[in-house]
C-alpha cells in the first residue's frame, strides 16, 4: 500500500516519515509521497530531507517522491499532518485546540476536496492535525465516514494504558483500555472496560480502588482543569521536573490527560509519541485483518445514539472503519460521552 504524508515537513510528519522507512512499513517497490506546503518552509526543507533519508536508509527506502502540488496526491493511505500547531510558549496555555480551527479549517477543506477530486476513491485517511474532530469531520464530508480516522483517541488510549501500567509496575502490553471523547482535555476514560492480563475481576476491583484514588468519574473534567492550572504555574516558573512530579501523584486518567500538556509547553512537544502511535495505526491497517481500536470517527447514532465526530471504539480493516462497536459502558461514561458529543457539535457547526 502506497502512502502519502501531507505536511511531511512538519514536526510529526518528519518523524513519521523516518519511522515508516526505518520500521520497513513499505517495501522497496512501494511509494512514499512527501507532500509539502508550496509557500512554507517545507519548500526548502523537503528536498534535502528526502536526500538525507536516502543517505540513512539506502537499503530500505521505498520510492520517495517530493511534491508541493496537492493535485499530485496519490496513495492508499493518506496521513493528514498539515496545519498550524500551538507555539510551545506557556503564555498560550490558556488556549486550546479550538483556536486552531479558524486557520486549519481551510487547510482541511483544500486537501479533502483535492483528494476527493483526484484520488482513486479507496484511500484511507488518518488525521493527525488538530482540532482532530474538525479534520475528521471535514474529510468525512468529502470522502465518507468509513474512510476517515482521527488519531486522537488512539493516541490517548495508548497514553492511558501506559499510565495504568506505570501505576501497577507492569508492561503496557498486558492492558486493554480505551480513552474516548474529545481529543484534548475533554477525554473520557472507560474504566468499566479496562482489563489486564493475569488479573481476576476481584483483583481488578481492588487495584482500581487503589490507583483511582476514589476520584469520581463525574468530577474528572473539573479536576483536570484544576490540575492544569497548577501545572501552568509550575511551567511558567520553569519548574518542569517539579511539574511532572506533581502530576505523578494523581490517578492514571488525569496523568494521561495532563502529561502531554506539560510536554508540549516544556518545549519538547509531542511529535515522537504522536508519530509512533500513527505508525502503529498504519501497521494495524496494513496487516490486513480487522482490529478493535479507538479513534475519532463520524457517527450518526451508531454508539448510544451519538450523532457527532468524537473518539469511539470501532473495527478497523484495510477498507477503513468496518463498524463502530457499542461496548457496554456505565451510566457515568455514557453521560460524559453525550456531553462531549454536544460540545464538539457546537464547535463543528460553523465549519460544516
Amino acid at each position: 500500500m502506497d502512502i502519502t504524508v501531507i505536511g511531511a515537513g512538519g514536526a510529526v510528519g518528519r518523524v513519521l516519515t523516518q519511522l515508516i522507512i526505518s520500521e520497513q512499513l513499505l517495501d522497496r517497490e512501494q511509494h512514499l509521497l512527501l507532500l509539502g506546503n508550496p509557500t512554507g518552509l517545507s519548500r526548502r526543507h523537503l528536498p534535502g530531507f528526502s536526500v538525507d533519508l536516502l543517505d540513512a536508509y539506502a537499503g530500505l527506502c521505498p520510492h520517495i517522491h517530493v511534491e508541493f502540488d496537492s493535485t499530485a496526491i496519490r496513495g492508499d493511505l493518506i496521513v493528514m499532518a498539515a496545519g498550524k500547531t500551538f507555539p510551545a510558549d506557556i503564555s498560550h496555555a490558556s488556549s486550546n485546540r479550538d483556536m486552531l480551527a479558524q486557520e486549519n479549517a481551510p487547510v482541511f477543506e483544500h486537501y479533502a476536496s483535492q483528494l476527493a477530486r483526484y484520488g482513486h476513491g479507496h484511500e484511507i485517511v488518518i488525521c493527525v492535525s488538530n482540532p482532530n474532530e474538525l479534520a475528521v469531520a471535514i474529510f468525512a464530508k468529502h470522502l465518507g465516514p468509513k474512510r476517515v480516522i482521527g488519531m486522537g483517541a488512539f493516541l490517548d488510549s495508548q497514553r492511558f494504558k501506559k499510565e495504568i501500567a506505570i501505576s501497577l509496575g507492569i508492561s503496557r502490553q498486558r492492558i486493554h483500555a480505551f480513552m474516548l471523547g474529545e481529543h484534548g482535555l475533554n477525554m473520557v476514560p472507560l474504566w468499566s472496560g479496562v482489563h489486564i492480563y493475569g488479573f481476576t475481576e476481584e483483583q481488578l476491583s481492588e487495584v482500581f480502588l487503589k490507583i483511582r484514588q476514589q476520584c469520581p468519574l463525574d468530577q474528572l473534567f473539573s479536576e483536570v482543569a484544576r490540575v492544569r492550572e497548577k501545572a501552568t504555574g509550575l511551567i511558567s516558573a520553569g519548574k518542569i521536573s517539579e511539574c511532572y512530579e506533581m502530576v505523578s501523584q494523581y490517578p492514571p486518567d488525569i496523568r494521561a490527560i495532563i502529561k502531554p500538556f506539560i510536554t508540549h509547553f516544556s518545549g519538547a512537544k509531542t511529535a515522537v509519541g504522536t508519530a509512533k502511535a500513527t505508525l502503529k495505526l498504519l501497521q494495524a491497517i496494513t496487516m490486513g485483518h480487522d482490529t478493535l481500536i479507538a479513534g475519532q470517527v463520524r457517527t450518526e447514532g451508531a454508539f448510544y445514539g451519538i450523532d457527532s465526530t468524537i473518539g469511539l471504539p470501532f473495527i478497523i480493516g484495510n477498507k477503513g472503519v468496518e463498524n463502530i462497536v457499542e461496548l457496554p459502558i456505565v451510566e457515568e461514561e455514557e453521560e460524559m460521552l453525550q456531553q462531549c458529543a454536544q460540545h464538539v457539535n457546537q464547535k463543528l457547526q460553523p465549519f460544516l
